[in-house]
């Protein structure tokens, strides 16, 4: 009788151990890179616009404010959980692309697929680990 109230004990202090471990998914890779003008090919300095991955980013979390370099960063898509694990299969299937929309230039759709294959190991391209890729220097045609 002991042994099993022994063994039951043990196994649900298991089960509860990882029922409160926090786990995070990675949806999307954490996106860096610069924003200049492509007609004078000067940074868009301290500018505020909106930037994110299509399909993904919610209106609040799509507003980027530049640096004084033009340096953004673009925050990983990404959610935790405790026990159940969300379904990740809608997000398997969204394109690789960002969206990038600044007043008084194009706005434009960027595929970052061929960053993603050269910058993230195939060991780590999951929704487990967090990923970071640098698209280096993003030129915005001024509106006409």
């Amino acid at each position: 009788m002991k042994k099993s109230i022994l063994w039951f004990s043990l196994s649900f202090v298991i089960l509860i151990s990882q029922a409160c471990t926090k786990h995070t998914l990675y949806f999307t890779p954490e996106i860096v890179g610069y924003i200049y003008d492509r007609r004078t090919k000067l940074p868009l300095a301290n500018q505020t616009g909106e930037m994110g991955f299509n399909g993904q980013t919610s209106d609040k979390d799509a507003q980027v404010k530049l640096k004084a370099d033009g340096h953004f960063t673009i925050p990983s898509v990404r959610k935790t959980y405790y026990f159940i694990k969300p379904n990740t299969r809608k997000h398997s299937y969204l394109p690789a692309e960002i969206f990038i929309n600044f007043k008084k230039y194009d706005s434009k759709i960027l595929d970052y697929s061929n960053a993603y294959v050269e910058q993230v190991p195939e060991l780590k391209s999951n929704f487990s680990y967090s990923k970071k890729i640098d698209l280096g220097i993003i030129y915005l045609d001024p509106e006409i």
